[in-house]
C-alpha cells in the first residue's frame, strides 16, 4: 500500500513537471499576472475555487488589468473581469472559438458527459443545434414550472418555527423543475433528496466540478478514471432511458410539452438535420447543468434581497396579487405584465450574476 502511494506521488510530480514546468507561456500572455499551479491546488483542496475566491486571490490584478491567467494541464486559461475585453471575445468567435472538451480535456469526465452540444460547439455544428433548440425553447409550457412551485410552497408551509436553508431548498426545487421541463421526469428532490436518481445526478456534477481533477491530469491514473467514468455511465444510462421512453410515448400519441419532446419534434422538420439519441443526451446534460446551480443561486439571492428590502417585497407582492388575482397559475401574458417583479429579477442578476466566471484558453 505504501509503495502504491509513493508511486502515485512520484507519478503526479512527474505530470506536474511535464505539463506545467515544461510548458511555454504564449507571447501574448507573458505580461498577464499568473495564478500559480500551487495556488490552484490549494484552492481546490480547500474548496476555494469559486469565482469570488478567484477574484479575491488576485483582486489587485483584476481591478487594474481586468484579466489574469492560470494553467490547466497544457493549456493557459485567461480569467476576465473587464466587460470590454469579454465583449470583444464573445463577438469575435472566429478568433476566440468556444471551448471543446474533446480538445481541451480529452477522455475526461466533462468530455464523456457533455460531448458536443449547443454550448460546446462552433460553426455549422453550433448553428444546427441552435436552430433545433430555439424551436423547442419558444413554446415551453408554464404549467410545468407552476406544478413544482406549488409543491415547494406546500413544503415551506410545513416548516414551523425552524430556520429554512433557502440555498439547499432552491437547489432541490430547481432540479425537480428541470426534470419536469427538460424530459418530463420527477426527480422528487423536494420529497426525497437521497433517492437514487438525485444521488446519481449529483455524483456526476461533483465529479464535473472537481477542480483538482481539472488542473491535474489525475484521470491518467486508471483507478480514478474508472471510478469517475463509472458514475458518468450510470447517469448516461438514466438519460438514455428517458430518451427511449419519450420516443415510445410520442409514438403512442402522448404529449407533455417538455424540452426533450420539443427537440424531437423540431428534428422532424424536413428543413432540420435531426439530432441522434446521443446528441439529444449531450444536450440534455448541458441544459441540466446550465439551468440547475445558476437558477438555484439566482432564486436564493432574490429571497435574500426581498428579505432585506421589505418595502420592495411588499410592492412585488401587491403587483402579483393585482395581476394574478386568486389564480396563482400565471399565463404568458400575465407573466409579461409583472413588470416590477421582472425588474427585481434583472436587478438581482446584475448584483449577483449566477454565471460570474468566464475564461478562454490559448
Amino acid at each position: 500500500m505504501a509503495l502504491l502511494v509513493i508511486l502515485t506521488i512520484v507519478f503526479i510530480l512527474y505530470l506536474i513537471y511535464n505539463f506545467y514546468l515544461n510548458s511555454k507561456i504564449p507571447n501574448g500572455l507573458k505580461d498577464i499576472h499568473t495564478i500559480t499551479l500551487i495556488e490552484n491546488i490549494k484552492n481546490a483542496i480547500m474548496d476555494n475555487s469559486s469565482a469570488d475566491k478567484f477574484y479575491l486571490s488576485s483582486k489587485e490584478y483584476f481591478d487594474n488589468d481586468g484579466i489574469t491567467k492560470f494553467q490547466i494541464r497544457d493549456k493557459w486559461m485567461c480569467l476576465l473581469s473587464d466587460p470590454v475585453i469579454a465583449k470583444d471575445i464573445f463577438l469575435r468567435t472566429d478568433i476566440f472559438p468556444k471551448l471543446l472538451f474533446d480538445e481541451f480535456l480529452p477522455d475526461s469526465v466533462p468530455a464523456h458527459h457533455f460531448g458536443v452540444n449547443i454550448v460546446h460547439s462552433n460553426g455549422d455544428i453550433w448553428k444546427r443545434a441552435r436552430h433545433i433548440c430555439n424551436l423547442a425553447f419558444k413554446v415551453l409550457p408554464i404549467h410545468l414550472f407552476v406544478d413544482v412551485g406549488f409543491k415547494l410552497m406546500n413544503i415551506m408551509e410545513t416548516i414551523d418555527n425552524k430556520p429554512i436553508d433557502v440555498v439547499d431548498l432552491m437547489h432541490r426545487f430547481t432540479l425537480d423543475v428541470l426534470g419536469k421541463t427538460v424530459f418530463d421526469f420527477d426527480f422528487n428532490n423536494l420529497g426525497d433528496p437521497k433517492n437514487i436518481y438525485v444521488t446519481t445526478y449529483k455524483e456526476v456534477q461533483d465529479e464535473v466540478n472537481n477542480f483538482l481533477f481539472q488542473i491535474l491530469p489525475l484521470d491518467l491514473i486508471p483507478y480514478f478514471k474508472n471510478r469517475r467514468l463509472g458514475k458518468v455511465k450510470k447517469l448516461q444510462k438514466l438519460f438514455d432511458d428517458f430518451i427511449k421512453n419519450k420516443h415510445k410515448s410520442m409514438a403512442a400519441g402522448n404529449s407533455n410539452g417538455d424540452l426533450l419532446e420539443l427537440m424531437i419534434k423540431a428534428c422532424d422538420d424536413p428543413n432540420n438535420e435531426a439530432f441522434n439519441d446521443i446528441e439529444l443526451r449531450y444536450n440534455l446534460a448541458i441544459f441540466m447543468v446550465a439551468g440547475h446551480d445558476t437558477t438555484a443561486n439566482a432564486l436564493a439571492t432574490i429571497f435574500y434581497l426581498l428579505a432585506v428590502h421589505k418595502n420592495v417585497q411588499q410592492k412585488a407582492r401587491e403587483e402579483i396579487l393585482s395581476v394574478l388575482g386568486s389564480d396563482l397559475t400565471p399565463s404568458t401574458e400575465q407573466h409579461k405584465a409583472l413588470k416590477y417583479l421582472n425588474m427585481i429579477i434583472n436587478e438581482n442578476l446584475r448584483l449577483y450574476p449566477p454565471v460570474s466566471i468566464n475564461f478562454f484558453y490559448k
